[in-house]
C-alpha cells in the first residue's frame, strides 16, 4: 500500500507534467520555455523525495538528497526567466547578468556532489523512520543556508516584477499574475517551513505545494489565457504604435518634465529624443506647454506651433497618465498637424459664403433686368427672357437650398423624432408645389426614428427629384417599414430612373473628373441621412428607388406625458390627402 506522502509527490510529479505539456505546447510564448523548465525540475523534485520515502540505505538516501539539491538550483532561476519574459522584460537578461546569474547555482551544484570533502552543504545526517516511510534529515551547512537565501532573493525579486505588473493592468493580466505568485508562493513558504524545522522532518511539504502550483498554473492555462495573451504583447504593441504612429506623441510628468518623445515629435526639436528627458517641456515649446492642464484632466485644444521657418496648426489632445490608486503621474500629448485642413475650412467658408450671398445677390441683379427687358422686346424673343428667369430662379433656389442644408449639417444633433409627421409634413409641402403629381405615404403610426428635423429636407430633396425627372403625370409612393436593425424608408417614382455611374458615384462618396453626378441633390440627401447615423441606397426596378435607413428610437418620455389629441393618427385632413387616397382601418395608416 502507498503510503500518504509517497502518494502526494506522485501525484505533485503528475500533475507537474501535465502542466509542463501544456507550456510546452505554447513554447512560442513569451515565458513559455522557461515555466516548463521550473514545472519539469519541480516535478522530478518531488519524485526525488518521494522515492527517499521508501529507498532502504541511507547511501541512496544521500544520492536522492543530491538529486533534489541539483534540481532546486533550477527552480528559481527558471522562475525569474519566466517572470522577465511575461513581464516584458527580457532584455534586462544580457549574457553577462546570465552568466552572473549562473554562478552561485554552478558553484552550489559543486559542493553538493563533493560534499563529502568538505561538508559545506550538510556535515550530519540522520534518519528518521515513520510508519512505512524513512527521511534523511541532514544538519545543514553553510553553504546550504547561502543557497537558500539566493533561492529566496531571486523569487522575491520575480515576485515584484509580478505585483509592479499586477498594480498596473486590467483584470484578465491581474489573473494571470496572482496565478503566477501563488505558483511559487505556496511551495516556497513549504520548503522554507521545512528547511527551518517548523514541521515534523520526517515529511517536505514542498511537494505538496508543487500540487497546488500544478494546478493553479493549469487553470489559467485553460482557462485565463495564461501564454496566450500575455502583458508583453500588448506592451509590445503599445511600443509599436508609440514609435510608428504619424502623429506626434510626448509624454511629459506630473512636473511638466518630458520623458519620452516620439520619432514623429523629433520635428519640434533641435536635439536626439535621449537628450530631451528631463527637460521642461514649458522651455522647449512654451506654446504646448499652456495647453497641458494641471488638474490632471482630459483635454483637446488646437494651438500653433512654428518649426523650420513656417507655422502650422495642431490638434493637441492631453491624456492623464494614472498609476496606482487614480495617482496622476503624468501626461501623454499627441498633435495631429491640422493645417492643410484648416486651410480647406476657410477655402469651403469663402466659398460658401460667395455661392450663398455673393452669386445670389448677382443673380437677383440678372432676374430684374430680366423681367425689365421682357417688357422691351419683341414677343417672340419673350421665351429667351423667360429661359433666362427660370434658370436665374434655379440658381438662387439651389443656392437657398445648400445654405439650409449648410445650416442643418452644422447644428442639427440626432435626437427621436416622429417619423409619420415629418413625412406627412413633407408630402403635404410636395402637394402643394406639385399638384398636378400623385404622391402616396404609407407609415406606420408609432414609428420613431433617430434623427431631426433637418431629415425633411433630404425628403423634400427626394420628392422634389421624382417629381421634376417623371415623364408625364408623376407617381411617387413612399412606404415606411420597421426592421430589425433600423427603419427603411423608400421613395419610389415612375421616371426613368437614375443612371448607374450617378449611383456608383453617391455610394462611393467621392467624385473624381471621370466619374461624377450631374447635381448636388442626391449628395444633399446623403450627408443630411448620414449626419443622423444613416445610410441611403438604391434598390434596382422600373423606375427609381432610393431607401434611406434610420436608426430606431424609442418613444421619449416627455411625449408619453402628452394628451391623447397628440396621438391622433395621421389621415386624410392632416396630411393634406386628396379624398382619393386608400387607407385601411386595420393596418398601418395609408396617406
Amino acid at each position: 500500500m502507498v503510503s500518504a506522502p509517497l502518494a502526494a509527490v506522485l501525484l505533485a510529479a503528475v500533475v507537474g507534467m501535465g502542466v509542463a505539456v501544456l507550456a510546452w505546447l505554447h513554447r512560442d510564448r513569451p515565458g513559455a520555455g522557461p515555466l516548463a523548465a521550473f514545472v519539469v525540475a519541480a516535478s522530478l523534485w518531488a519524485v526525488a523525495h518521494g522515492l527517499e520515502l521508501v529507498v532502504p540505505g541511507v547511501v541512496l538516501m544521500e544520492r536522492l538528497l543530491q538529486i533534489q539539491l541539483t534540481l532546486s538550483v533550477v527552480v528559481p532561476v527558471a522562475w525569474l526567466v519566466t517572470v522577465l519574459e511575461y513581464t516584458g522584460h527580457p532584455y534586462w537578461l544580457s549574457p553577462r547578468r546570465a552568466a552572473l546569474l549562473l554562478i552561485e547555482p554552478a558553484v552550489f551544484v559543486t559542493l553538493v556532489w563533493s560534499n563529502v570533502t568538505h561538508q559545506y552543504v550538510w556535515y550530519d545526517v540522520t534518519v528518521v523512520t515513520a510508519a512505512e516511510t524513512s527521511t534523511l534529515v541532514p544538519v545543514w551547512g553553510l553553504a546550504r543556508w547561502g543557497h537558500l537565501a539566493y533561492m529566496l532573493v531571486l523569487i522575491l525579486a520575480g515576485g515584484v516584477l509580478l505585483i509592479r505588473t499586477m498594480l498596473r493592468t486590467s483584470d484578465r493580466f491581474q489573473g494571470q499574475v496572482l496565478a503566477l505568485l501563488v505558483a511559487i508562493t505556496v511551495p516556497t513558504v513549504g520548503h522554507s517551513i521545512h528547511a527551518f524545522n517548523l514541521v515534523p522532518a520526517r515529511f517536505d511539504p514542498t511537494s505538496l505545494g508543487y500540487v497546488v502550483s500544478g494546478v493553479v498554473l493549469s487553470g489559467a492555462m485553460l482557462r485565463g489565457q495564461l501564454l496566450d495573451v500575455a502583458p508583453i504583447t500588448r506592451d509590445l504593441g503599445r511600443e509599436a504604435v508609440f514609435a510608428e504612429i504619424d502623429d506626434a506623441v510626448i509624454i511629459v510628468d506630473g512636473s511638466g518634465r518630458i520623458v519620452d518623445v516620439n520619432a514623429a515629435a523629433t520635428v519640434f526639436f533641435s536635439e536626439a529624443p535621449a537628450a530631451l528627458s528631463g527637460r521642461e517641456l514649458a522651455a522647449e515649446l512654451p506654446e504646448l506647454a499652456e495647453t497641458v492642464p494641471e488638474e490632471g484632466e482630459r483635454a483637446q485644444t488646437e494651438t500653433r506651433l512654428e518649426h523650420s521657418g513656417a507655422v502650422r496648426y495642431y490638434d493637441v489632445r492631453i491624456t492623464p497618465l494614472y498609476r496606482s490608486y487614480g495617482v496622476v503621474s503624468g501626461h501623454l500629448v499627441s498633435l495631429r498637424d491640422v493645417t492643410d485642413r484648416r486651410q480647406r475650412e476657410q477655402r469651403i467658408d469663402v466659398l460658401n459664403r460667395l455661392l450663398r450671398h455673393n452669386i445670389r445677390n448677382e443673380m437677383n441683379v440678372v432676374r430684374g433686368n430680366a423681367d425689365l427687358l421682357a417688357d422691351s422686346v419683341d414677343p417672340d424673343e419673350r421665351d429667351r427672357i423667360d429661359r433666362i428667369v427660370r434658370t436665374v430662379d434655379s440658381i438662387v433656389d439651389r443656392s437657398n437650398k445648400i445654405g439650409r442644408v449648410s445650416e442643418a449639417l452644422e447644428s442639427e444633433r440626432a435626437e427621436p423624432v416622429r417619423l409619420p409627421e415629418l413625412l406627412a409634413t413633407a408630402v403635404a409641402e410636395a402637394r402643394d408645389r406639385y399638384p398636378q403629381a400623385d404622391i402616396t405615404l404609407d407609415c406606420p403610426e408609432e414609428c420613431w426614428v433617430d434623427g431631426s428635423p433637418a431629415l425633411s429636407l433630404a425628403f423634400e430633396e427626394l420628392l422634389d427629384n421624382a417629381v421634376e425627372h417623371s415623364e408625364g403625370a408623376p407617381t411617387v409612393d413612399i412606404t415606411v417599414s420597421v426592421r430589425d436593425e433600423g427603419v427603411a424608408v423608400r421613395v419610389s417614382d415612375d421616371g426613368p430612373g437614375i443612371a448607374d455611374h450617378e449611383q456608383a458615384v453617391i455610394l462611393a462618396g467621392e467624385e473624381t473628373p471621370l466619374q461624377h453626378g450631374s447635381g448636388v441633390g442626391l449628395w444633399l440627401v446623403k450627408w443630411l441621412v448620414r449626419n443622423v447615423g444613416g445610410t441611403l441606397s438604391f434598390v434596382g426596378g422600373p423606375g427609381t428607388t432610393v431607401e434611406i435607413a434610420l436608426p430606431a428610437a424609442t418613444r421619449p418620455a416627455a411625449v408619453d406625458g402628452q394628451s391623447a389629441v397628440d396621438d391622433t393618427p395621421l389621415d386624410d385632413s392632416t396630411a393634406g390627402n386628396s379624398a382619393t387616397d386608400d387607407s385601411t382601418a386595420d393596418g398601418p395608416s395609408t396617406v
